[in-house]
């Protein structure tokens, strides 16, 4: 036990010797450097103000009076306004500059309709379809009108939102069964089947109730010879008048006519769409517009409209496409 607290003993004067000859070794490096911070820097005489260089004066002076004339950049044929920020938007890997003409971002709008019209979304690929005023066109719709979408009353003709959806036919077939006098007319469709005899000059119709629909106006004795055959055939023809409709058409003995009359399904698509059926000859009103429109005619593709007052027309007619 006392032989390790001797080697403890010596292992603390080592030490203790160590750190003495560190604190000599500083005290000798530092006398060394005493004379120079001790030393007295040259202060210069009041009188003296030292001045900087006068070159350097001069050439600060001249730059300071040069004259600098900033030039705007110049788009579309006018100067850009130095303090007005260019609109910068990248689609894919190309940067479209709005205030220039090409290349154009949403074609087929032009960019300066998006500029001019402040449209929201302008980074959307589907600006097109966006409706900023809710007036039921979108933005394409009155780029392509020359309409303010921004205003809602300011839009294309609400015409253009009525589109055909189907055509309905209802067939109307008679048929001429006798060339002599009274002459026997069957209709054969609708149900139930009917028949009348008449003269040219008689009014008839098939229908028990309401006006008569025909008007028999002249009949004429035919016959068709088979070049076959030889044989003759009986083709007499009765010419009538639709009165309602005010059309000529002529029956053929033995042969089926069909007088089918059409019935129109519109459907007008702003806000929540709105069906009308609507029979050829027959009117019928756009929601919202109080505008009357009498149907001309109804094809398979498409329809004829015409606004009409009571029984006037009050302008030109317009197409009704299919869609």
């Amino acid at each position: 036990m006392q032989k390790k607290n001797g080697n403890y003993e010596k292992t603390i004067l080592i030490l203790a010797a160590l750190l003495a000859f560190g604190a000599v070794g500083y005290t000798i490096y530092d006398s060394q450097s005493l004379s120079d911070r001790l030393a007295l820097k040259t202060v210069a005489p009041k009188s003296n103000m030292n001045p900087p260089p006068t070159d350097g004066v001069k050439m600060i002076l001249q730059r300071l009076q040069e004259k600098v004339t900033w030039v705007s950049p110049v788009i579309n044929g006018k100067p850009v306004p130095l303090n007005k920020s260019v609109l910068l938007l990248q689609k894919g890997d190309q940067l479209f500059d709005l205030q220039v003409a090409d290349p154009v971002l949403r074609p087929p709008m032009t960019n300066e309709y998006l500029v001019k019209n402040d449209l929201p979304s302008i980074e959307s690929p589907n600006i097109g379809d966006l409706d900023p005023d809710n007036d039921g066109f979108n933005n394409l719709e009155e780029f392509e009108q020359k309409t303010d979408p921004r205003d809602a009353a300011s839009h294309p003709p609400v015409t253009q939102k009525l589109f055909l959806k189907s055509r309905i036919t209802h067939d109307y077939i008679i048929k001429l069964n006798s060339s002599s006098p009274p002459y026997q007319v069957q209709r054969m469709k609708p149900d139930p089947k009917a028949s009348k005899f008449v003269s040219p000059g008689d009014e008839f119709g098939f229908d028990r109730t309401g006006p008569a629909r025909f008007k028999a106006l002249e009949f004429a004795q035919k016959t068709d010879k088979n070049p076959t055959t030889g044989l003759e055939t009986d083709v007499s023809e009765l010419k009538c008048l639709d009165i309602s409709t005010k059309r000529e058409f002529v029956l053929i003995k033995g042969k089926e006519t069909n007088l089918a009359d059409y019935e129109a399904e519109f459907e007008f698509r702003i806000g929540t769409p709105e069906v009308r059926k609507v029979r050829e000859g027959e009117t019928f009103q756009i929601p919202g517009l109080g505008v009357t429109f009498k149907v001309l005619s109804i094809e398979e593709n498409q329809a004829t409209i015409v606004p009409v007052d009571g029984t006037q027309t009050k302008g030109e007619p317009l197409t009704v496409k299919k869609g």
